[in-house]
């Protein structure tokens, strides 16, 4: 400390010399002793200021050590520098950055650094930048000191919150569960590709991919198994691809590939086929053995479409005759489908307002009883009288409504009327009425059964419920649980269908089922193949095995109906017997 203070001394042997009012100049005790009172009050003022300025100075002292020793302490890099980029100070925390640099004090900093040195030096602005140092990102801030003529680096390792950018960005963009793209990053790809055909001249196709039966899987298996299938079956599309072409999830089981730069349409094809080669092949998951299959709508850029919308609409209703040509097959888009879907989509909207209207009507095909040669029981058919297009076929309208659940409402009202026309006709008749899949898994189908017999007052015997064979083997047990809840109700229940489907005999033994009805497609080739003759006399003797009764439909023939009788066949219906007819004109005879 060098602290310089200015004191007048007093020797006390001098006397000083006053003006006083002696004229002799003479200085009395009374003036001397109030020059030594000013003096000492000047001397304990000075003092006073000497203490205070001491002590202010320890302190900008130890502040000035406190501050020297805070760059050390801190965890972060902390640098000096001077105008030109030279590195005057650098902490302990800085020597990562110092080292990835190769550079060190009294060194010039990497001319990058050096450049907005200068800059924020020049312009007294602090400035921030990021950088990458290795695999870590660091902050720089800029910091001029315009009077000290150097520039102070605050540096921040940035890596952690950059890393926590980056994964919400993939977030947004990929499927959680398979790390696929998810169906927004998807549709800006799809984009991109479609302007680079555009623009270059080329092909493209999206194959978009449903999984068949997939609900089933997860309904019969888990949730964690179908979860499981869901990444098996993103791998395997993964390597059937190119670098260039891109895979995603939408949503759901359902997949889509865009496909960039093909040649012609049988590159499309060669991939659609190698995605269904790939996709059914056997997993075992967890002990599970599943047996995936997938069906796959094709829509070509530009030529189906020229934006992200068109493209993936003709996908998807390429998709839908996919489905209906039997799945785990592909289909290409053809502008005749567009015609379909649209005709699709106005039955739709018709039919929603079809019930209210009372469009609908029931019409009857009598049974014939071969051991009594009687009609005493006829099966219910749903029959749509369009306005101003008159009755359209069931075959037309009943996938839409299945396909769109109206089939819920619609199969209600259809087992409502079928009993109210029942207890009006007066006849001791019994009405088979058919349950489609998506009535059969409405949880509320015994209380409706139920509330319908109820309403109507006919006795449950007159009432059979017909489930096609493809419905009752989807969820066997389930069915077996439905079934009994069903005839506890006093009902009777019959199989429809039977054979075209896959049925297991331990399960079909245990169903509490009264008839099953041969499909037609075997009834027809009876009489014209051994083969045929063989397999229904076989059905025949199953449900008899069984204790129950066989119905044969798509009876046509006088030679078919008496093969029927001679294998010893219950029932029979069909256009040989009786066609279709409105109530009014079906009696039981």
């Amino acid at each position: 400390m060098n602290i310089r203070v200015e004191i007048i001394m007093l020797n006390i042997g001098d006397t000083p010399e006053f003006e006083g009012p002696d004229s002799k100049g003479q200085v009395s005790n009374e003036d001397l002793e109030k020059e030594l009172s000013r003096l000492t009050g000047e001397l304990a003022f000075a003092n006073e200021t000497l203490r205070k300025e001491v002590k202010e100075r320890e302190k900008t002292e130890r502040e000035n050590t406190e501050l020297a020793k805070f760059p050390e302490e801190n965890p972060n890099p902390v640098m000096r520098c001077s105008q030109d980029g030279t590195l005057l100070y650098a902490n302990q925390s800085s020597r990562f950055l110092l080292n990835i640099w190769e550079t060190a004090v009294g060194r010039r900093l990497p001319l990058n650094v050096s450049v907005i040195v200068g800059e924020v030096f020049h312009r007294a602005t602090p400035q921030e930048m990021e950088i990458a140092a290795g695999n870590q990102v660091y902050s720089l801030l800029f910091q001029p000191v315009a009077d000290s003529g150097y520039v102070y680096l605050y540096a921040r390792d940035i890596t952690a919150r950059i890393e926590a950018k980056q994964s919400l960005i993939h977030l947004a963009h990929h499927d959680d569960l398979t790390g696929l793209p998810n169906r927004r990053l998807f549709q800006d790809r799809l984009e991109s590709a479609i302007s680079h055909a555009k623009l270059h001249g080329g092909l493209g196709a999206v194959h978009l991919i449903d999984l068949d039966h997939f609900k089933d899987i997860n309904d019969s298996e888990g949730h964690a198994t179908g979860d499981a299938l869901l990444k098996v079956i993103a791998d395997r599309l993964c390597g059937c691809l190119r670098e260039s072409d891109t895979v995603a999830r939408l949503g759901g089981d359902e997949f889509a590939v865009i496909q960039a730069d093909v040649k012609d349409l049988s590159e499309i094809a060669g991939l659609a086929n190698s995605i269904l080669h790939q996709v059914s092949l056997p997993e075992n998951i967890d002990g599970h053995s599943v047996y995936p299959t997938a069906s796959i709508g094709l829509s070509v850029f530009p030529d189906d479409g020229d934006s992200t919308e068109q493209v993936l609409r003709g996908a998807d209703t390429a998709l839908y005759r996919a489905k209906a040509k039997g799945r785990a097959t592909y289909s290409f888009f053809e502008r005749q489908m567009h015609r379909a879907v649209k005709r699709r989509k106005a039955i739709e909207r018709d039919l929603r307002s079809a019930i209210d209207a009372q469009e609908f009507v029931l019409h009857y095909q009598p049974k014939l009883d071969l051991s009594s040669g009687l009609s005493l029981a006829a099966e219910a058919l749903i029959r749509w009288d369009r306005p101003g297009q008159g009755f359209l076929s069931p075959a037309e309208f009943i996938p839409v409504a299945e396909k769109s659940k109206l089939i819920v409402p619609i199969g209600s009202w259809t087992l409502a009327e079928a009993l109210r026309q029942v207890r009006e006709s007066g006849n001791d008749i019994k009405v088979a009425v058919n349950l489609s899949a998506v009535q059969f898994k409405e949880d509320n189908l015994v209380e409706l059964v139920r509330g319908s017999l109820d309403a109507s007052g006919v006795a449950p015997g007159n009432l059979e419920l017909e489930i096609t064979e493809t419905v009752a083997m989807e969820d066997a047990e389930n069915a077996e649980t439905v079934f009994r809840r069903l005839v506890d109700l006093g009902v009777s229940l019959a199989i429809d269908d039977f054979g075209t489907g896959y049925s297991s005999l331990s399960y079909l033994k245990q169903f509490p089922v009264q008839r099953i009805k041969i499909d037609k497609t075997f009834v027809d080739d009876i009489g014209s193949s051994e083969s045929a003759d063989a397999l229904v006399r076989a059905v025949v003797n199953l449900g008899h095995g069984f204790n129950m009764k066989v119905t044969a439909e798509g009876v046509e023939t006088e030679e078919q109906l008496a093969i029927l009788k001679d294998i010893g066949c219950d029932e029979i219906q069909g256009y040989f017997h009786s066609r279709h007819c409105p109530p009014m004109n079906f009696r039981a005879s």
